[in-house]
C-alpha cells in the first residue's frame, strides 16, 4: 500500500503546486467609512510583468492607496496592467457591497502572443447576518383546491350539469368537459386554445372527477423578454425557458439577441456581427478590439455565443409547437456598440462601407446608463438603414423557412444618451430614424414594436405613422401612451431581474426596487394608458450567470405576470381582499408549481 499512499501524496503535491502558480484574483470587502466609500482589496498572485488584468465591477471609485492604477474602459470594464511580476495589491475606495453578486468578477489575465486566460477568483465578504428568510415572503399560502392551477382557470364547476355558455369567445378561449372517469370533451376558439386546454389538463389532480372549466386570457399578448445579449443562453437553455413559458400560457417570446455587449443572430453575408460581435476564441483581445469584442459581463471566453440561423429555425419551431410567437429585438439607435464595431470590422476586411452604422467624423461626447461612449448609430447615414434593411430581410427568410409568424421586429429605441449626434437637431434626427425603420417595415410588409421611448416627442404626422406599423410598446418607465398599443412592462413590477429583496445573499440589481412574486402579482394592467393589449415579465441578463441564476430570477416571481397576463382584472375591494387572494395564489405555488421545479431539478426561490 506504501507506493499507493506514496503516488497520492505526489498527486497531492503536483496538484497544490500548480495552484500557487496559476494566476488567480483574490478579493476583500472593505467597512463602509463616514462618507458611504468602503475600503475594498484587491490582490493578483502569480500575474507575469506586462500583462494586463480586466475584470467587470458596478464601480463608483474615487481613488487608490497603494498599487498600480485602475483604468475604466468600456460599460463596467476596468483593467490593470502589471509592472513587476508576482503578487500585485491594490485597494481603492468604492461603494459599499449591497450584495455579493455586485463584487468585481470576470477576472482575465492577457499576455502579448498568448490566448486570453481566465482567472480565479476568491472572496472574502463581510460576515452578515443572513436576512434572507426575513425579508422573504415564506407564507404556507391558503388552502388549495382541485381545479387550482396557475395562471388560474375563469370558470368551473363539479358534476355533469353543462356550464352555461358565456357568449362569444374570445381568442385562446376553451372548454373542458369532464363527463366520467374515462370520457372528456374539449373544446375551443381556436389553436391557441386547444393547447391551453392540453396546459391545464396536464396540471390538474389526478384522477380527474367529472367536472367542466372554460377559461381564457384577458390579454392577447402575453410576454417574456429574455436578454441574451449580456449573458448567453444555450439554444437548449432557450427551450427550457419556452417550457416553462408554455406552462405558463404564455404566448410570446420576445427575444432581446442584440445589444451593447454582444450581437447573437447569424446573419447571411455579415460574418463579422458574429464572429466579432459574439465569437469569444480569438487570441490577444485588447483595448483596440481588432480581432473581437470583448467578453460579457462575467468575463466568459473560449466559445461562440450566438445562434446559427439553423439553431434560430429550430428555437422558432418548438415555440411555435407551443403557440409561442417569437419577436426578436435589435436594440437601436442607442444600445448598438456590438453591431457597429462589427461593422467596422466588416468595413477594415472587406473596404466596403456600404453598411457602416457610426460615422467616423462624428465627436459626439456621451456615456450611456450601462457606461459606453460610442454605441449609437449615426441615425443620419444611408448605410445604417441599408444594414437593417438586410437584417430584416434575413430575418423575414429565417422565419419564412421555420414555417413560423413573424409577429413583428423588435427596434429597442431606449436611452439614448444626451450628448450624442452632437451639434445636430436631436428631435430631427429622431423623426428622420423613426421614419427610415417606417419605410423598411412598409416596404416588407412586417409591424415593428419598441420600448415606449419611440413613441415620444414625435410629429403628430410621424406619430400616426408610426400607429399604423406598431404592433405594441414595451412601457417600462411611465404609466403609458394615449392612443397607442400598449404591452404593460413596468421596471418595478415586471423586471424578474431585479433583487427579491435586499437580502446581501440575493443576486440582481435594485434601481427599480425589489421585485418578488408579491410585486408580480399585485400588478394592476388597468392602470395604464393606451390601448391595452398585453403584460410582459422581463429577464436582463447582466446580473445572471448560469442557467440556475435565470430560474432563480424566474420562480416564483414569474407566476405573478403569469396570472396577471391571463386574469388581467383582479377585483379586490379591499388591502384584506388582496391579502386573501395572494394567500390562495401562493399555496398554489407552494402546493403545486414548485413541486414541478423540483422535478425538473431547477434552482428556485423558494428553497431556503
Amino acid at each position: 500500500m506504501r507506493p499507493f499512499i506514496t503516488n497520492i501524496f505526489l498527486f497531492l503535491l503536483l496538484h497544490v503546486t500548480v495552484f500557487a502558480q496559476t494566476p488567480r484574483a483574490e478579493w476583500t470587502e472593505g467597512v463602509a467609512d463616514s462618507s458611504g466609500h468602503a475600503l475594498h482589496t484587491l490582490v493578483l498572485h502569480n500575474v507575469p510583468k506586462g500583462s494586463r488584468v480586466w475584470f467587470q465591477e458596478l464601480f463608483d471609485g474615487r481613488t487608490y492607496i497603494e498599487g498600480p492604477a485602475m483604468h475604466h474602459y468600456q460599460g463596467t470594464s476596468w483593467y490593470i496592467d502589471i509592472p513587476k511580476s508576482g503578487k500585485v495589491t491594490l485597494k481603492y475606495f468604492g461603494r459599499p457591497l449591497p450584495r455579493h453578486g455586485w463584487a468585481p468578477e470576470g477576472f482575465v489575465l492577457q499576455q502579448k502572443g498568448k490566448h486570453d486566460q481566465p482567472m480565479k477568483v476568491k472572496y472574502h465578504f463581510l460576515k452578515q447576518e443572513d436576512t434572507e428568510k426575513s425579508s422573504r415572503y415564506t407564507s404556507p399560502g391558503g388552502v388549495v383546491s382541485f381545479g387550482d392551477i396557475i395562471p388560474r382557470v375563469k370558470r368551473m364547476h363539479f358534476g355533469t350539469a353543462p356550464m352555461e355558455d358565456s357568449g362569444e369567445h374570445p381568442a385562446g378561449w376553451y372548454r373542458i368537459t369532464i363527463w366520467d372517469f374515462d370520457s372528456a370533451t374539449v373544446e375551443s376558439e381556436d389553436e391557441d386554445g386547444a393547447f391551453y386546454a392540453q396546459m391545464t389538463l396536464d396540471k390538474l389532480w389526478k384522477p380527474l372527477v367529472p367536472f367542466t372549466i372554460e377559461d381564457w386570457p384577458d390579454m392577447p399578448y402575453r410576454g417574456f423578454m429574455l436578454d441574451v445579449a449580456r449573458d448567453f443562453r444555450t439554444v437548449d437553455e432557450v427551450l427550457a425557458i419556452l417550457d416553462l413559458m408554455a406552462e405558463w400560457k404564455l404566448n410570446t417570446l420576445h427575444f432581446h439577441i442584440a445589444d451593447d455587449e454582444s450581437w447573437c443572430l447569424e446573419i447571411n453575408g455579415l460574418p463579422e456581427l458574429t464572429e466579432y460581435g459574439a465569437h469569444h476564441e480569438l487570441p490577444n483581445w485588447n483595448l483596440q478590439e481588432t480581432a473581437a469584442l470583448k467578453p460579457t459581463c462575467n468575463g466568459r471566453i473560449g466559445y461562440s455565443t450566438y445562434y446559427s440561423a439553423e439553431e434560430y429555425k429550430k428555437i422558432l419551431r418548438y415555440a411555435w409547437e407551443r403557440r409561442i410567437r417569437v419577436v426578436p429585438e435589435f436594440d437601436t439607435p442607442g444600445h448598438s456598440r456590438a453591431s457597429i464595431k462589427a461593422m467596422q470590422a466588416y468595413e477594415r476586411r472587406t473596404g466596403d462601407a456600404t453598411y457602416r452604422l457610426q460615422d467616423p467624423a462624428d465627436t459626439s461626447h456621451y456615456w450611456s446608463a450601462q457606461d459606453f461612449t460610442d454605441n449609437v448609430l449615426s441615425v443620419y447615414l444611408p448605410s445604417v438603414y441599408t444594414f437593417y434593411g438586410k437584417v430584416f430581410d434575413e430575418v423575414i427568410r429565417l422565419h419564412r423557412e421555420a414555417g413560423v409568424p413573424l409577429p413583428a421586429i423588435h427596434i429597442g429605441g431606449d436611452e439614448v444618451p444626451d450628448g450624442a449626434w452632437s451639434g445636430r437637431d436631436r428631435h430631427a434626427l429622431k423623426e428622420h430614424f423613426i421614419n427610415r425603420m417606417l419605410d423598411l417595415a412598409e416596404e416588407q410588409g412586417i409591424k415593428i414594436a419598441g420600448w415606449e421611448d419611440i413613441a415620444r416627442n414625435l410629429s403628430p404626422e410621424t406619430q400616426e405613422r408610426l400607429r399604423k406599423s406598431l404592433y405594441f410598446l414595451n412601457v417600462w418607465n411611465t404609466k403609458g401612451i394615449e392612443g397607442s398599443p400598449v404591452v404593460v412592462s413596468p421596471a418595478d413590477y415586471t423586471y424578474l431581474d431585479l433583487a427579491y429583496n435586499d437580502s446581501p445573499f440575493e443576486i440582481g440589481l435594485n434601481w427599480a426596487g425589489y421585485v418578488d412574486e408579491r410585486k408580480t402579482f399585485s400588478l394592476q394592467p388597468k392602470e395604464y394608458l393606451g390601448d391595452i393589449v398585453g403584460v410582459e415579465a422581463a429577464l436582463w441578463s447582466s446580473q445572471l450567470r448560469s442557467f440556475s441564476d435565470v430560474t432563480y430570477q424566474m420562480l416564483p416571481k414569474g407566476l405573478g405576470t403569469a396570472e396577471r397576463a391571463w386574469n388581467a382584472y383582479p377585483n379586490w375591494p379591499s388591502e384584506e381582499a388582496f391579502e386573501a387572494d395572494f394567500e390562495r395564489f401562493y399555496g398554489i405555488i407552494m402546493a403545486i408549481e414548485s413541486a414541478r421545479w423540483q422535478e425538473k431539478g431547477y434552482k428556485n426561490a423558494m428553497r431556503h
